[in-house]
This record gives structure tokens, C-alpha cells and sequence, in this order.
């Protein structure tokens, strides 16, 4: 079995982010006397802030255990995705420019994984991110499962081969 989690060093700058929304969202609402346009969009902001804050915190928490039959996730909520019950794999790629693929020095990936009843999504900056996406590719494989053009070329940018039995290229 094999354990992963995003690294405290890579939230850390989603927390200041958070921080530092709430900070302006609650800041404006105590500073400006309440009106219902200020309340309807600093409160907005703020909301915003502290859901993006709650989803770093469950990410900080959250660990992701893989075996030969499954993975698991284990967080607030505990899901399990048997290897055999496997049913789809997106992986997508969101740059932060309008450019061409840079690898994930400008962006990052996010791999969602359904069957069995649920559904997992991670990123890039999860720690073992590639190997899970090579079991996962295995997995859809070993289905007979089709991935999509877009998945095919991600893992293949990865340096996974998403038609090789082991799902690493050589070299």
C-alpha cells in the first residue's frame, strides 16, 4: 500500500489566499456603514473566501491510500474505489496563460476518478500525482476502458504511455 497527501508547503499559499479574502470581505463589511449592495458583495466575498479556505483545510487532511484492489480517501469523508468498479478518468490540464502546454510550471492537472458509487478528484500538487495517474490509466486498461483524446494526450505529457501495459514509457 502506498499513502499520499498534498504537502502543507503547497497549501500554504491557498491559506494566505483565503486569509487574505476574508480579510478584505470582513474588513469592508465592519469599516463601511451596512448597505445591502456592500453586505450582497463583500458578504459574497468573504463566503467565497471561507469556502476556499474549508476546501484547503479538507485538501491539508485529507489522505489517499493506494492499493493493488483500490484506492481510498480519507479526509472528512472516507471513499473507497475498487480498482475492478472503475468506470471513468479525466485528466485535464488548466493553464494560468493562453499558451501552449508548459508542464505544469504555469498551470496544473486535476484527475477525477468515478465508479462504484463515487467519485475522487485530485491535483497535480498531490504528492505521487504521475504514479496515481499510471494505476489509474492500468486500471481503465485493464476494464477495457477507452480514455478520452484529452486524458490520452495529459498522461502521455506526463510521461505515461496510456496504452502501455505498465503505463510508463520507456526512457
Amino acid at each position: 500500500m502506498k499513502q499520499f497527501r498534498y504537502p502543507p508547503r503547497v497549501l500554504f499559499g491557498d491559506y494566505l489566499r483565503s486569509a487574505a479574502g476574508l480579510f478584505v470581505g470582513f474588513g469592508v463589511l465592519l469599516a463601511v456603514p451596512p448597505t445591502p449592495v456592500v453586505l450582497v458583495i463583500f458578504g459574497a466575498i468573504a463566503a467565497l473566501f471561507a469556502v476556499f479556505g474549508l476546501r484547503t483545510a479538507h485538501r491539508h487532511h485529507l489522505r489517499v491510500a493506494v492499493t493493488e484492489d483500490e484506492i481510498a480517501c480519507r479526509g472528512a469523508i472516507t471513499k473507497v474505489l475498487p480498482w475492478a468498479e472503475i468506470e471513468a478518468m479525466k485528466l485535464r490540464y488548466f493553464g494560468s496563460r493562453r499558451s501552449k502546454w508548459r508542464p505544469l510550471g504555469s498551470g496544473f492537472m486535476q484527475m477525477t476518478l468515478k465508479g462504484g458509487g463515487s467519485a475522487m478528484t485530485f491535483e497535480s500538487s498531490i504528492e505521487g500525482f504521475d504514479w496515481i495517474a499510471g494505476r489509474a490509466a492500468a486500471a481503465m486498461r485493464a476494464r477495457g476502458l477507452a480514455l478520452d483524446p484529452a486524458t490520452s494526450s495529459n498522461l502521455i505529457e506526463l510521461g505515461i504511455d496510456p496504452t502501455a501495459d505498465e503505463g510508463r514509457q520507456e526512457g
